[in-house]
């Protein structure tokens, strides 16, 4: 192997270690201060690794706080905002990217211009409109918001994938018989599978991160999310920071399931599509 070759190898390396520790320090340094006890948290002596672990914070967040049911909260307003969300883009995105109707365009741009919206400009409407119809300081109520920015994303997202399918697929399917719908069902949406999934990974990371309309809408304990929850351990000044990280490790558990589960398949399905 020549000289140059080794170089750009080891800078390769090095760029990919450093990149590692950058990203991966903090996740570390989170599970760390979950597990060390209270007397430890504010020694700076003990090094990186300390000396002694305890689970106690776990403990204490299971028994005396009600972070579970925040979390029971947080995966049943993520899990219906991200299938309602699907369900509304992946027509949408379809309808924009195959059909041709009066004003495509401008529903098209407009989608894009609301996903670009930031949600500080729209809470207090969004409050109003929640209130209106029974849902503040409700749960439910964050079901019908979160859809408004996560559809504008899959829509912009899908709507590219759609068009990159070829149209001779459904073109076959339409003359052996089968229905707009059916086509879509069942040429589109396997093909269509890896695109949907993708979205469906930021949907649901998006959702389940979400702080400021968790925060604004629920109020009580029993509706509370898991990101607002985990608030809820800091009161003015003073930081529990041992409920603060055992808690945010607990929190992360189901994105980073989500994206394991998904990462393996995503490929997978992308080189089947319509080769089958």
């Amino acid at each position: 192997m020549k000289i140059h070759e080794v170089r750009k190898k080891t800078i390769v390396y090095i760029v990919v270690i450093i990149g590692l520790i950058w990203t991966l320090f903090p996740v570390f340094w989170m599970l760390r201060t979950s597990l060390v006890p209270n007397d430890l948290l504010y020694d700076t002596k003990q090094g990186i690794i300390p000396p002694r672990l305890t689970m106690s914070h776990y403990k204490q967040l299971v028994t005396t706080t009600n972070f579970l049911l925040f979390v029971r909260n947080s995966l049943i307003v993520t899990v219906s905002a991200t299938a309602v969300s699907l369900v509304i883009s992946v027509f949408t995105s379809y309808c924009l990217a195959r059909l041709r109707f009066p004003g495509r365009m401008f529903y098209s741009r407009s989608i894009m211009i609301s996903y670009l919206l930031p949600a500080a400009v729209l809470f207090i409407p969004m409050y109003i409109l929640v209130s209106r119809i029974g849902l503040a300081n409700n749960k439910w109520g964050l079901v019908v918001i979160y859809p408004t920015f996560i559809v504008p994303y899959c829509c912009y997202m899908l709507t590219s994938y759609f068009r990159a399918i070829p149209y001779a697929l459904e073109e076959a399917s339409s003359i052996d018989g089968c229905t707009r719908f059916q086509t879509i069902i069942r040429i589109v949406l396997p093909i269509a599978a890896p695109g949907i999934a993708v979205v469906a990974t930021f949907s649901f990371t998006m959702s389940w991160n979400e702080f400021l309309y968790a925060l604004v809408v629920t109020t009580s304990p029993s509706q509370l999310t898991a990101i607002v929850g985990i608030n809820s351990f800091k009161f003015a000044d003073s930081f529990l920071w041992g409920l603060l990280m055992s808690s945010s490790v607990i929190a992360s558990i189901p994105a980073i399931v989500l994206y394991l589960f998904t990462q393996s398949r995503l490929m997978g399905q992308w080189s089947e599509g319509s080769v089958k």
